[in-house]
Order: C-alpha cells, then structure tokens, then sequence
C-alpha cells in the first residue's frame, strides 16, 4: 500500500526487500540442508532428470519452488496492508510458519520418532501473528516516519528472528530420518561414496538405517567380511527395515528384496525363516556350493549372517556345508565363526584348517580370560584389540 509521503514509500520498500531477503535466504538453507516436506515432489523431479547432476539440480527446484509458495503470504499482506515502517516484517510471520508447516510435513511410509506436524502449535502461533498484525493496524503511528533507515533496521530484523523460532519450532528435526533420505538419495544416484561417509554412533542406531548399511555391503561383496563392523546389529531383524522408511520415496525398500530375491517380509515371519524359504524356491536338488550358482550367492550370506546374528552356530555349520566349498577361502566373519565353534565344541564343529584365524581367536581368548573379574573392562579391552569381529558382537552384542 502506499504511503504518505514519497520519503517514506523508498523507505518501506526497501525494508520490504531486506525482510524478503531475510526470509528467501533462510527458507532456501532450510531446504538445502533439511528436506523433509517436499520430498516427494523432489523424488518426481529427480527421477525425470537424467543428468549427472540431478540431485542437486532437483534439490534446488525444490527449495526455490518450496520457498515461493512460502513468500506468497507476506507478498499479499505487503500490497494489502499499510505496516508501520518498525514493523514491516510482521507481514512475514505467516510466511514463516508456513515455511515451518511444509518443512515439518513428513511423508505417510515414513517412520520417524518424529512422523507428524504439529498442527495445534501451527494454528496457534498462526492465531498469535494475526493478533500482532490486527495491533500493528490499529495503532498505527507515521510519527518519525523521516528518520533515517538504521532506525527502523534493528525492530524488521527481531522480529525476522522471531518468525524464524516460529519456524524452527514447526520443522521437522528428526536426524535419523533426515539420515535415511541422504542415504536413499545417495543409492538412487549411485553415490556410494556420500554412504561411505554417513556418520556412526547413536544417530545410526535406527533399524532402516542399519538395513540401508547392510544392504549397501552386500551390493559391493563385502557383507560376510565386514557386516560386524556395524555398530547397531540386534539380531537377524537387522538386515531388513523394520517398516518402510523414509528410503521408501526412493524404492529402497523395493531394491532391497529384488537384491536378496525374496517378497517383502511379512510381519509373522522371522527373517532367518523367509530367507530359508527363498532358498528352498530358488535352489536346486543338483546345487554343491555358491559357485555353481553365483545368483543365489547374495541370498545364502543374507541366511548365514543372519543364523551369525542369531548366533545359532549350529544350524550355521551346517548350512555353510551345505552353501561354501570349505576348500575354498572362506568370507572373514565365517572363519570367525568356525574358530569360536572349535573353543566352544570341538566335536561338532567342522574342522577346516585356517591356523590363522585361529592363532587369532587363540589371543583373543587371552584377552578374556585375563579380565574375567571384570566384564566391561574385559568387554572394552576385547573391542578395542580386536574390532569389527564376530566374537565381540557374540560374546557382547557390540563392536
């Protein structure tokens, strides 16, 4: 709307553009570092792109086009409204929650610990910027109207400040899900090295994520000889996603089963019991070992590990018999198994000669044997000296 005197139209609109700077540059890093509402439409843009570059360049449309919806509000208060040039900025507030409302929305196949937006809170703060705007109506002032601009700076940028807690109070701050998109993003473009580089410790403990991990090592060979270098195995559940996650917006978990050969997991079915049934469908009466059969080799470790996970060493023995050429070298965390077999039960344990691995265990047994006194010093000094074996994760549950 315009004002009274010419001065003071230059000086309104020029605040206007630094409070819409404000909010453009803010809402813009949102969206770069924290998809979370738009992540479907991310998902259409990207997968109609074929570029090398595709993933950022859909990035970017998302949060451009995410930011312009945002700006819309303020945008028709500004040409609607007469503000108080100390209070230009108010016109924003509405913009910054619904920056906040569509960053927080996550999609329904999410599972998240923090999965809904807060739609009360939303309304409230909603509710509250409309009182401040029907004030910023009503008292009016044009007194000092011909000061200078730093005047009027300091009052737009607060209040900017306050939108933006309105804003981060509405968005959806859960990392492990924010973890799980890069993750699905990172296969979706084939960028292996961005999953290498994905960080450990508490924010990985999520199940999807560990089944993200384990599917990631098996795509490269490398489940058998390096999945007990994962922090957060619990169990045979861990190789698959305990729901569809955040990944799903990306086909992971789709991606997951064709690699392992079997339908998804039904919830009545353990996995070491699916897998086993995968390998009754797809094996043959005539198949030795994995080498005559390379397709179904991704399958058999998935079985094994996950009897390893469940530590039935028994049924393990057997079936690697059953799958492994035992005159061939064996994968790393196998033979770990079969040396910890010969301490625990020489009479059932396949005897294959690998002097080596079992020199190995032999000084870690030492290890153990001189803390007895103390498990969680022994647990430490065990996981310290010999990290990312199988035995830690049987004898601790840890690496």
């Amino acid at each position: 709307m315009k004002y009274h005197y010419k001065s003071t139209q230059y000086i309104a609109n020029f605040l206007s553009l630094v409070c819409l700077v404000v909010f453009v540059c803010y809402s813009i890093l949102l969206y770069l570092n924290h998809q979370s509402g738009i992540l479907e439409l991310t998902y259409y843009i990207e997968s109609n792109l074929t570029s090398s570059s595709s993933s950022s360049t859909a990035t970017w449309i998302a949060a451009i086009l995410g930011t312009s919806l945002s700006v819309i509000p303020a945008l028709i208060l500004l040409l609607t409204l007469h503000f108080p040039l100390r209070l230009k900025a108010l016109a924003f507030i509405p913009s910054y929650i619904l920056l906040g409302f569509l960053t927080g929305i996550s999609p329904k196949s999410v599972c998240s610990t923090e999965n809904e937006v807060p739609f009360l809170a939303a309304l409230c703060l909603l509710l509250f910027a409309c009182v401040l705007i029907f004030f910023s109506q009503v008292y009016h002032e044009d007194r000092g109207e011909h000061s200078p601009v730093t005047n009027y700076l300091g009052s737009n940028i607060f209040i900017s400040c306050i939108g933006i807690i309105f804003c981060i109070s509405l968005t959806n701050t859960d990392r492990q899900l924010h973890l799980q998109l890069s993750m699905a993003k990172a296969f979706s473009t084939n960028d292996y090295i961005s999953i290498e580089d994905t960080p450990s410790g508490e924010i990985t403990s999520n199940n999807n994520i560990t089944s993200l991990r384990v599917y990631h090592l098996s795509k490269n060979g490398r489940l058998a000889d390096e999945l007990f270098s994962l922090s957060s195995l619990k169990g045979s559940c861990s190789l698959f996603p305990d729901t569809l996650p955040a990944s799903s917006l990306y086909n992971i978990p789709t991606m997951i089963y064709e690699h392992v050969h079997i339908n998804p997991k039904d919830d009545n079915t353990d996995v070491t019991t699916l897998l086993e049934k995968a390998l009754l469908e797809h094996n043959s009466p005539n198949i030795q070992s994995v080498d005559d059969n390379p397709a179904i080799k991704v399958t058999v470790d998935y079985y094994l590990c996950s009897l390893l996970l469940d530590r039935e060493l028994n049924r393990f023995s057997s079936e690697l018999l059953r799958y492994y050429d035992l005159s061939q070298p064996l994968p790393k965390h196998y033979r770990e198994a079969l040396a910890l077999m010969k301490s625990i039960d020489n009479k059932t344990a396949i005897l294959v000669q690998d002097s080596e691995m079992d020199s190995i265990y032999a000084s870690y047994s030492l290890i153990r044997q001189s803390h007895l006194s103390n498990s969680a010093v022994q647990r430490k000094m065990c996981t310290l000296a010999y990290p990312s074996t199988y035995w830690n994760y049987y004898f601790y549950g840890c690496n």
